[in-house]
């Protein structure tokens, strides 16, 4: 499994990456904001671990962005607004930050096996 981490706080991504790959053995690439719409578009993931400030601003194009690399998506924040989910993306669960290591694998282990299409997010 190929997962690509994006998040402002490089730590943050950094502790997302050492936890999906001690527990899953996976490839974990980490992506600041400005990066990933070019990583996206050069490399397959099977995951974005993304934080909702990243998108809140343009919700339609990143949905469109990561739909095109074929990825599912997990959000992530420090908000407790989000914890019951995001509403541009009702259907993308959302890890709170810091991680709860369990919670984060699951949800990324589920977003992996998961066929749930983001292309379209209600506006």
């Amino acid at each position: 499994m190929r997962v690509l981490v994006v998040d402002p706080e490089y730590l943050v991504a950094l502790d997302g990456e050492q936890v999906l790959t001690d527990a899953l053995g996976c490839d974990v690439e980490i992506a600041m904001p400005r990066d990933y719409p070019d990583i996206l578009e050069n490399r397959r993931f099977d995951v974005v671990l993304i934080d909702v400030r990243v998108i809140q601003d343009d919700v339609a194009d990143a949905a469109r962005r990561i739909s095109a690399s074929g990825a599912t998506v997990v959000l992530s924040s420090l908000s407790h607004m989000n914890a019951n989910g995001f509403a541009a993306w009702p259907n993308v669960p959302v890890v709170l930050k810091p991680f709860d290591d369990k919670t984060l694998i699951e949800a990324v282990k589920n977003a992996a096996t998961s066929d749930r299409d983001v292309s379209s997010p209600p506006r």
